[in-house]
């Protein structure tokens, strides 16, 4: 009996411990699960910009942690995703040179240097045909005003031949 009343007390008190325990802090890990399905709907949604300040605030309240460091791989990931400028490319060198910077196991390393290569050589690329069609451009204009000048030269040949034609004419035009 007293077995039983003892086995009693401890479950109602086991009851009551639990009820007044908080429920534990999820981790970094589980944290960015959740940060990295919001981010995802809302790129998906394009929300660009609320998707990379959803990341980067996982990353500043988590700082030199490993999911603040895939964080940063993912806000360069999504920043390529729609990459039109110049300045979204640089954007997203800048997040994979932060991933790329730690020098703890990370699992896209490869991916990202990878990314950054490529990143370059679009860059290198897109000054060289800037440059190219720069030039283009140049020699084009240069053309087009040395056509001008030739048929501005045309024309007053033409006047020229024009007047002495009237000339011409007006001379024979007075002879019986």
């Amino acid at each position: 009996m007293r077995r039983l009343l003892l086995i009693g007390a401890l479950a109602v008190l086991s009851g009551c411990v639990a009820r007044n325990q908080r429920p534990a802090e999820p981790t970094p890990a589980e944290q960015l699960v959740d940060v990295m399905m919001r981010a995802r709907v809302a790129a998906a949604v394009g929300q660009r910009d609320e998707a990379d300040r959803i990341l980067a605030n996982f990353v500043e309240a988590h700082p030199s942690t490993p999911e603040a460091r895939e964080a940063a791989y993912w806000r360069a990931i999504l920043r390529l995703e729609v990459a039109t400028s110049r300045a979204d490319r640089d954007e997203a060198k800048r997040n994979l040179d932060t991933y790329l910077a730690d020098t703890a196991v990370a699992a896209h390393v490869s991916e990202a240097r990878i990314l950054r290569t490529l990143l370059t050589t679009v860059d290198s690329t897109s000054m060289a045909t800037d440059s190219t069609t720069a030039a283009a451009r140049e020699a084009a204009a240069a053309r087009e005003e040395a056509l001008k000048k030739e048929i501005q030269t045309l024309k007053e040949e033409l006047d020229k031949t024009n007047e002495e034609l009237t000339r011409i004419k007006r001379r024979l035009g007075g002879r019986p």
